[in-house]
């Protein structure tokens, strides 16, 4: 680091107390004199997982949260441009969210996007929508659910490990899942940055085409590659007819072996954030947070790419 000026820190929301405590102490002794440090994000957004938001902490981390004397705010709103009315609204409403002021009339609005309120035709457009639902266990379910309608073989992988680590404990990263249930045509999410250059980056979606194990080896052992169909992939083609096939294989994290992917057929609302969105099926759950609403409903463009199922009441809303 001898050579570094600056340092940014993207998605500053994810940065809670501990966190920002640590990269206080480690920074100190990288630069002892000083060092410039920028964050940028949407606070708006969901808080850090098992931490306190620095600015909410009665620790040395709020000290280090006032210290940062220069704010700049983007006003211009890019995922869902437009200026037609039906566009800006759907703006005002997020921004309503955003800022914790819920509105009955924006209540209103979402409601007319549940299964009930949509044209028969234009529902079955979400029947291959990704599901964002607000716990893992619903997620789970409905990604079982939907591995299964395919009706095919399914392969399971057990991630390996290295060393005589019990790859279980090994809590270092949560990229790459102990047990993982793949399927050709399964919607899978890559779970780590391969080439972020070309579009191979942490939560980019799309389709297994082929699932590829070493001559004497089969499930549980991790195959020795999966060739995923990815949209947004830019780089050199693994199959000249097929130039967003790419050959994912296993990678290490800690001393955890898998494939860096996921069933991704329903996700949660947390591993949303980020995210653009065609289209979506939500469901928020019973226990609302307005910064929950604002992340899963703003992954979309138009208001016309969200569903919402179930229905949920103004005062679940307006928590």
């Amino acid at each position: 680091m001898a050579h570094i000026e600056y340092i940014l820190i993207y998605e500053m929301r994810f940065i809670g107390q501990n966190m920002l405590e640590n990269i206080d102490y480690h920074l100190r002794q990288a630069f002892p004199q000083s060092a410039h440090i920028s964050f940028a994000g949407d606070l708006g957004q969901l808080p850090p997982v098992n931490d306190k938001p620095a600015y909410a902490s009665n620790r040395k981390a709020k000290l280090l949260w006032e210290e940062f004397k220069i704010v700049v705010t983007l006003d211009k709103i890019f995922r869902q441009d437009g200026e037609n009315i039906q566009q800006q609204r759907f703006c005002q409403l997020l921004t309503n969210l955003r800022d914790a002021n819920p509105q009955i009339d924006d209540w209103k609005l979402l409601m007319m996007r549940t299964p009930t309120n949509i044209d028969v035709g234009r529902n079955s457009e979400f029947e291959n929508a990704v599901h964002l639902f607000s716990t893992n266990d619903n997620v789970h379910s409905h990604n079982k659910k939907m591995l299964y309608s395919l009706k095919h073989s399914v392969a399971r992988s057990l991630a390996t490990k290295e060393g005589s680590v019990n790859v279980a404990e090994d809590c270092s990263t949560d990229e790459l899942d102990l047990e993982l249930l793949i399927i050709k045509n399964a919607r899978a999410m890559l779970t780590s940055n391969l080439w972020i250059q070309e579009g191979l980056v942490n939560g980019a979606l799309r389709y297994v085409q082929i699932i590829v194990y070493k001559p004497g080896s089969a499930p549980p052992d991790p195959p020795t590659y999966v060739m995923v169909e990815f949209d947004n992939y830019s780089g050199l083609p693994f199959k000249d007819h097929h130039p967003n096939t790419v050959l994912i294989t296993i990678i290490q994290k800690g001393r955890k072996l898998q494939l860096p992917l996921r069933l991704a057929w329903a996700l949660t609302i947390h591993k949303s954030q980020g995210l653009t969105l065609p289209k979506e099926t939500i469901d928020i759950g019973r226990r609302e947070r307005t910064e929950l609403t604002f992340v899963v409903v703003s992954c979309v463009k138009s208001l016309e790419g969200l569903r919402i199922m179930p229905p949920f009441t103004y005062d679940c809303y307006e928590k």
